[in-house]
């Protein structure tokens, strides 16, 4: 993971993912509509339960790799793991899901400038960053 950067995760979550819901409230209501039956998602807060649920698995993750780097994590039925995720927020307003995303990606942004220079030898971290913040990002990109 040669072109991966520590710098590229934290501003994918300061400015892309600090204006996912800017940008997505941006589209029209058709706009919107489309782009969440594109992603599977009837509502904005499902799919932001979504990325939130996969960012705290991804930085508890993390915290096991800085202390076993041989570590390997169970393995996930991700078709349960994303219902289980929507279905933990349904009685939840847009608002209140809002709130709890801004707050974990927060947290997540908090634990990536934590890293240590350790850490970033770390290819599970580097990949579990990777694939939970940038990649993450262009799967739902608006």
């Amino acid at each position: 993971m040669d072109d991966f950067s520590i710098a590229a995760v934290a501003r994918c979550l300061k400015k892309q993912w600090g204006t996912y819901v800017e940008d997505y409230n941006k589209l029209s209501v058709d706009e919107q509509q489309q782009y969440l039956a594109r992603q599977g998602y009837v509502r904005l807060a499902d799919l932001l339960a979504h990325v939130a649920a996969w960012w705290q698995r991804g930085m508890q993750l993390i915290m096991v790799y800085r202390h076993d780097a041989s570590f390997q994590p169970p393995d996930v039925d991700v078709d349960a793991f994303n219902a289980e995720a929507v279905a933990s927020v349904r009685f939840l307003s847009e608002a209140e899901v809002i709130s709890h995303f801004e707050a974990v990606r927060h947290q997540m942004l908090e634990l990536v400038k934590g890293l240590t220079e350790v850490d970033l030898q770390s290819e599970a971290i580097k990949r579990q960053l990777n694939m939970d913040v940038l990649g993450h990002y262009q799967e739902h990109l608006i």
